[in-house]
């Protein structure tokens, strides 16, 4: 969004990928080499709805070659999509009303 923004839809997930192409290709997300490295973010989640899940985490779809449920070789540790794959969460937050 022209300040290294990203900004997902409700129920939305945003991947980072090398090329768009308009076609899912494993080999196109984003494999980070983070060893020896710091990444650092900055998260509003003010707007975000009751009950709505803001979670920030990695995973290895690079390397999952195999196509998920979703049709886009999404994997989690959850298998979520029908596929697992390692995962490391950054930050997770529900927002529940204050219950």
């Amino acid at each position: 969004r022209g300040r290294g923004e990203v900004v997902p839809h409700m129920e939305g997930r945003a991947y980072f990928a090398d090329k768009c192409t308009g076609v899912y290709q494993h080999s196109d997300y984003l494999a980070l080499n983070l060893l020896g490295k710091k990444m650092t973010f900055t998260v509003d989640i003010s707007a975000a709805d009751c009950g709505c899940n803001a979670a920030f985490y990695l995973t290895s779809m690079h390397q999952n070659t195999r196509e998920s449920e979703c049709f886009d070789y999404y994997c989690d540790a959850n298998n979520v999509c029908g596929e697992s794959c390692a995962e490391i969460d950054i930050m997770e937050d529900r927002h529940d009303g204050g219950q």
